[in-house]
């Protein structure tokens, strides 16, 4: 049987790499592949029965599972698995002078504020691989 589709985020665009794997029977964890720059995908093997199940994921998104019947064309669309963690506060065995735990930021606010503090650094390497794409482009 031979199935494809295409593999979308919520707003519609594709989303190339998405893994698609048969989890069911003989083949399970051992026949799939991946979406292309289109997220579009197609699979052909004699062994996909129509009931064959199907993992869809893609990382930072929610996984989602179809029989095989399902995948003949369809439009899957992932919709994004935001894990946000929580503030993280280490300790040890002594107490601080002041008696206050150490309290670290989370990653995700850590991130942004280092986004803001060298935000003109970023500017300039992303001009710069810029401008060596078009040199490079030119050369040819």
């Amino acid at each position: 049987m031979k199935i494809f589709g295409q593999v979308l985020d919520i707003d519609g665009l594709p989303m190339s790499l998405a893994n698609i794997t048969i989890v069911s029977g003989e083949y399970a964890d051992k026949l799939g592949d991946e979406a292309d720059l289109d997220g579009k995908f197609v699979i052909d093997n004699n062994s996909i029965m129509p009931d064959s199940k199907f993992k869809i994921s893609y990382v930072g998104y929610k996984t989602q599972f179809f029989k095989a019947s399902e995948l003949q064309g369809k439009k899957i669309k992932l919709l994004e698995d935001n894990i946000i963690l929580d503030e993280v506060i280490i300790t040890s065995g002594r107490k601080p002078k002041d008696n206050k735990p150490v309290v670290v930021e989370s990653s995700k606010n850590k991130f942004v504020q280092h986004l803001k503090d060298h935000k003109v650094v970023y500017a300039g390497l992303g001009a710069l691989a810029g401008l060596l794409l078009i040199v490079r482009a030119v050369k040819r």
